[in-house]
């Protein structure tokens, strides 16, 4: 009989060693079938656990993030999987994140498994089943959505198969995705608390089901009802933008009050090596990793609310100075002071570019989720937290939909201006008088700077359908001379100042990703449909 990988196991990874408070406790899948499972409220917590843990990150991509397959950065390393986007060279085979495929489907089982066994769960309270029943509609919902956001409509499984079921389940429509997910949704809001007690912290609640229940009507561009589902988290009072721009992703920052969803790291148990691939190389042990682009450094404004063109803050000789605050927060340049001495990006520069094989391609250092405390970061695991949902990107979401479906009125301005306002920032407010299609790209470029490196613009661009016109474009960088020059060259004749980094390519059939070959090839392409150009 044909197998596909939506019915197969996750390989055993840990030792079972029974119950345990920790959140972060698994359960080993080959424990799964076993009815024993299915009646102790102990061992159903580890199952729905496991779908937390199994959630893609942003710090698991493996050697690069995900900014670095837009316009935003660059990776250091030319031999990683995500560069097979910046060259448009990726097939059915070898689509730099077909993982997602396999691990999302796996987790889906789970949670239907969940479903099919509810039932026989004995001695529970019911408020904990409930919201067992929430968080395992919640979770099924996120991964339908990654799914979605990567490929389109998908195979839906609403239970777990056996080897006895027919396995020639087709393709569901984009809108028939999207309807599954937002019903999983619905029954998540209904069943899920507002809040969870500090041994729960990390679990889905009602405002991210609300939020994320926004997010997903935002890509289907159903602009009334997500501005619905967005307000509802807006007026609900329970969320507010934290103070700090910059400690908002670091440990320091880990569960404020900005934060609506995320994963929950804890080091040394379950870490992430993010600090140690993306520090600048001239300090102990980095690896260069995410190198932010000139185009994204271009697109920050200046404190008076107005683009580097438009400015008179703006000075060539000084590009740095008088910017929007979040660029100091999520970017290192060239004199940006970084663990006690200052970062030097220039030619011959302890960080420079085109030191090594490591060194930043571009000039600059990610410094968005940086821990500058972190002392150990080369030899320990991080722990601070990979926000999936927050505050910021709810009134952002709000103000998009809001805006395609009335036009920008009172609200949308409130929104975005709360954003641009928050503390620690208090960038201008937007110009009055916007028309719609203005607003439009006011939302989308403070998308880009509010939620820079934070994997929303990779789909936002697709979403929008102007990746074929942004990601055909050469990214640029900043080549600093080893004197600070910004302009002439070397004595090779090599340009100082803003330069061409690499083209890039992107084709119309890259808006969705190929389904995984080896899907394909067990079901054959009339029962599981391939996307269009592979």
């Amino acid at each position: 009989m044909k197998r596909i990988y939506i019915v197969s196991f996750i390989a055993l990874t840990a030792l079972f060693f029974g119950c345990q408070e920790d959140f972060l406790d698994l359960t080993p899948q080959d424990k799964l079938n076993s009815g024993d499972v299915w009646k102790d409220p102990k061992l159903i917590e580890l199952v729905i656990n496991e779908m937390y843990q199994q959630l893609p990150d942003g710090f698991n991509r493996g050697w690069y993030m995900m900014a670095s397959t837009t316009d935003d950065a660059e990776n250091s390393y030319g031999w990683t999987g995500g560069q097979a986007f910046n060259r448009g060279d990726f097939n059915a085979s070898s689509y730099p994140y077909g993982g997602i495929w396999n691990n999302n489907y796996q987790m889906i089982r789970q949670a239907n498994l969940f479903f099919d066994n509810v039932d026989q769960v004995e001695n529970i309270d019911a408020d904990v089943k409930n919201r067992m029943i929430g968080e395992a509609n919640f979770l099924r919902a996120f991964y339908y959505f990654d799914l979605m956001r990567h490929y389109g409509g998908v195979p839906l499984l609403d239970t777990a198969l056996s080897l006895d079921d027919d396995f020639n389940i087709s393709r569901s429509t984009k809108d028939e995705t999207i309807a599954f997910i937002v019903k999983d949704l619905d029954d998540a809001i209904t069943m899920l608390p507002v809040s969870h007690p500090g041994n729960l912290l990390g679990k889905a609640t009602k405002g991210a089901a609300q939020a994320l229940k926004g997010r997903v009507l935002l890509y289907a561009e159903k602009w009334a009802e997500s501005a619905a589902a967005s307000k509802q988290v807006i007026d609900s009072g329970n969320y507010d933008l934290f103070s700090d721009y910059h400690s908002l992703f670091t440990e320091a920052g880990d569960n404020n009050e900005e934060v609506i969803f995320d994963k929950q790291f804890q080091d040394p148990d379950f870490g992430h090596w993010a600090h140690l691939f993306n520090q600048p190389i001239g300090y102990s042990g980095g690896w260069g990793g995410t190198s932010p682009t000139q185009d994204l450094v271009d697109a920050y404004e200046m404190t008076d609310g107005m683009s580097i063109e438009e400015s008179p803050l703006y000075d060539e000789a000084n590009p740095y100075d008088n910017r929007d605050p979040r660029f100091e927060a999520s970017i290192l340049h060239e004199g940006s002071m970084w663990r006690d001495r200052a970062v030097e990006t220039r030619l011959g520069g302890l960080d420079g570019i085109e030191k090594n094989g490591d060194a930043t391609k571009t000039g600059y250092y990610m410094k968005k989720f940086m821990d500058e405390s972190f002392e150990a970061w080369n030899n320990l695991p991080g722990s601070n937290n990979w926000i999936y949902i927050r505050y910021a990107e709810v009134l952002l979401n709000y103000a998009e939909a809001q805006n395609e479906a009335v036009g920008p009125d009172a609200n949308v301005y409130a929104a975005i201006n709360a954003v641009r306002g928050r503390a620690g920032v208090n960038m201008p407010e937007l110009p009055t008088g916007l028309t719609k299609e203005e607003m439009r790209e006011k939302i989308r470029h403070e998308r880009r700077i509010e939620l820079a490196f934070e994997e929303h613009r990779f789909f936002d661009l697709r979403r929008w359908g102007t990746a074929e016109t942004i990601l055909n474009q050469p990214i640029h960088g900043m080549r600093i001379g080893p004197n600070g020059e910004l302009t002439g060259a070397d004595a090779q004749g090599k340009p100082y100042g803003v330069f061409e980094v690499e083209p890039r390519i992107f084709l119309p059939h890259h808006y969705l990703a190929p389904i995984p070959q080896g899907e394909i090839d067990k079901l054959g392409e009339a029962v599981l449909q391939q996307n269009p150009g592979y």
